[in-house]
């Protein structure tokens, strides 16, 4: 008789990730009952809690979407994000973080000999589902993961992450969208844009707090605050610089334009984004706020750091990462933000600062004027050396980068690869085990994705040269997805035909362990599952991440910042960028986070991709069920996880 042989999980401040594994097929299983334990700090048991689950069998249906748990609709998987491990779902209630957990994995399913059946839960709801309840036996001994502590902090790391995926069923609920429809982005503006709205509060999770505490640490020790960033609209993380503006010095750069009406003759508008709150800021601040006028297409000042320094000048601290001070940056689109407690990295990043200050750019009349500025050779001869620390009593190694730092901007036919990059692949190619990664949009490979000009591409290329290592990402924007082919210049649409979605799906040929996916929502009926709203704005995952080896307590490794990890941000763009070697801990964290944005756009990429295929075969979109659940009645959906053509990267996790 198979049995469970092994469970594990990990987590970040936000999400557990659990794998485990059997020995073979359990006869009868219908799925897992995951139990969560929870634990105070000393690893005594405070509580247990069936994980919720809202997915129905084949026979059932939940068209309102209410919450059950495992002991009524088991999980037919081997792993599973614990969304609910910091945040309910139903309520948008968040516990306090640090505290400990393990889980509890129980095989469950049809009846036979000797087989008890599953208790009753407190946690399940009869009756709020439609169809035949389908009784639950224990099919076997049941397995516990080890223990994870929920904290945000790792030694002088701190790295905290936000919700902001839209395309969920729990938004439609807590938005009240109607059925049939999907929410709008009038409607998530109005909770996303309002401080202290339960909505946007849920949605940009412990990443609001991060970006204040730099600003209370500094009322604290009488400190200042350096800061550089890109996008400023967030009526709330304004009201913070005003607040603190006598501790402030700001460098803020164009964010934003608008076109003019066609034929009109009309110049583009500049600093559409920035232009209110930097009038306000800067009769505040007067020189204090500097302008960092790009004003055209070639470049951004991309930056979002903040340098503090205690009340004798000394610099101490720095807080980095993707999230933009915008209500989408914080609510609409997955970000993190990353605190380093170091004297040596603050001041390499406020020599940065100084370097970005001095650095002078030519100011448009009026400031939304067109302006053809482009960064000086100084700042880019400055930026082309990283500078390297040792944090955690020398068991982490950060080296850090800056942007831009090669001595042109070139085109895109003439650039080599940059000093960063050049970095950064060289890690990427020396990968024993795993790649992970989320980006944004770091440039466009070729459709077979083997010009290597970005960490999407060059993942492709060391997953090719080896065929054992794992390579698993997503990607927002689908023209940075190798496959894709824009059409020719000046091409009209056929309106008579089936508009033909992008790929969504990339697994390359001679690369067993590659899989790509981008950000898609639900935009059909299918099952139990309503139209979702995918974005709020132009990026849905914004994060900048590359994982590497997270499993190696030596080889481990995060790249993380506000740079997009594709050629331009390093040859155009204001940006920086941190390595971070040897802290299992805030590569798991890292690694969690992916797995979570991965494995959420899978199922939705994956359907994309179906309709993609049809239409380009000539055929129609393939018809989804609907009115049903999803969780297959019999034990069969074992066998491709048995067989290995499913959950491959399971492998990796319970090595």
């Amino acid at each position: 008789m198979a049995k469970l042989v092994a469970a594990r999980a990990w987590c970040n401040n936000e999400v557990a990730y659990l794998v485990w594994k059997t020995d073979g097929k359990i006869d009868g299983c219908l799925g897992f009952m995951i139990t969560r334990i929870h634990l105070d700090l000393n690893g005594q048991e405070v509580e247990r809690r069936n994980l919720p689950t809202w997915v129905a069998f084949a026979t059932q249906s939940n068209p309102k979407w209410e919450e059950q748990d495992t002991s009524v609709w088991p999980i037919q998987k081997f792993s599973w994000r614990d969304l609910t491990l910091r945040k309910s779902r139903n309520t948008l209630t968040t516990r306090p973080p640090a505290f400990k957990a393990k889980y509890e994995i129980v095989p469950v399913g049809l009846p036979g000999p000797g087989r008890a059946p599953v208790p009753p839960s407190p946690t399940a709801q009869p009756g709020k589902y439609k169809g035949a309840p389908i009784p639950l036996f224990i099919c076997g001994d049941s397995i516990q993961t080890d223990e994870i502590l929920v904290t945000s902090d790792f030694g002088d790391i701190s790295v905290t992450f936000t919700n902001g995926i839209l395309s969920t069923q729990n938004l439609r609920k807590q938005l009240g969208t109607p059925d049939g429809l999907a929410p709008t982005k009038p409607q998530i503006d109005a909770h996303i844009q309002k401080p202290g709205d339960p909505i946007r509060t849920f949605l940009a999770g412990d990443v609001l707090p991060a970006l204040r505490s730099l600003f209370e640490r500094a009322d604290q020790v009488d400190g200042h605050v350096h800061l550089a960033l890109y996008e400023l609209d967030d009526p709330e993380l304004e009201n913070l610089l005003v607040t603190h503006q006598k501790r402030l010095d700001l460098i803020l750069c164009t964010a934003g334009s608008k076109s003019p009406p066609k034929g009109s003759g009309l110049p583009v508008t500049w600093d559409v984004t920035n232009q209110p709150v930097r009038a306000k800021l800067q009769k505040l601040m007067g020189p204090r706020l500097q302008n960092r006028m790009f004003n055209n297409s070639d470049h951004i000042g991309h930056n979002k750091f903040a340098v503090l320094l205690d009340k004798h000048g000394k610099p101490t601290t720095v807080w980095t990462g993707s999230t933009n001070w915008t209500p989408t940056g914080l609510c609409a689109q997955t970000n993190n933000t990353i605190i380093l407690t170091s004297d040596t990295v603050a001041a390499a990043y406020l020599d940065y600062w100084k370097r970005l200050h001095a650095d002078k750019l030519p100011t448009p009349k009026p400031l939304t004027a067109p302006l053809g500025s482009n960064q000086g050779p100084a700042l880019r001869a400055a930026d082309a050396h990283s500078k390297k620390a040792q944090l955690d009593g020398h068991q982490t190694q950060v080296e850090l980068w800056y942007s831009p730092n090669t001595p042109e901007v070139g085109t895109p036919k003439t650039r080599t690869v940059p000093p960063d990059l050049a970095v950064v692949f060289e890690l990427m190619k020396k990968a024993k085990d795993a790649i992970f990664f989320l980006v944004f949009n770091p440039g466009r490979s070729d459709p077979a994705g083997e010009d290597v000009n970005t960490v999407v591409s060059a993942g492709i290329e060391f997953g090719r040269l080896d065929s054992k290592l794992m390579v698993m990402g997503a990607i927002s924007d689908p023209t940075a997805v190798p496959g894709f082919v824009a059409p020719p210049p000046g091409q009209k649409k056929d309106k008579t035909k089936p508009k033909i979605p992008p790929p969504a799906i990339f697994s390359p040929n001679g690369a067993p362990n590659v899989l790509m996916i981008r950000a898609a929502a639900i935009n059909d009926l299918i099952g139990d599952f309503q139209r979702e709203l995918l974005s709020a704005g132009h990026a849905i995952i914004h994060d900048k991440i590359v994982v590497i080896d997270p499993l190696s307590k030596t080889d481990c490794m995060v790249i993380t910042g506000s740079h997009n990890l594709g050629f331009k941000a390093s040859y155009a763009n204001d940006e920086n960028m941190v390595i971070i070697r040897g802290n299992p801990h805030v590569a798991l964290a890292y690694t969690v986070h992916v797995l979570d944005v991965y494995d959420h756009y899978k199922f939705r990429a994956a359907l994309e991709q179906q309709t993609r295929e049809a239409l380009l075969a000539g055929k129609p979109a393939p018809k989804k069920p609907t009115g049903k659940g999803f969780l297959q009645t019999t034990d069969k959906w074992q066998d491709p996880y048995v067989a290995g053509t499913k959950g491959r990267e399971l492998a990796y996790f319970l090595r």
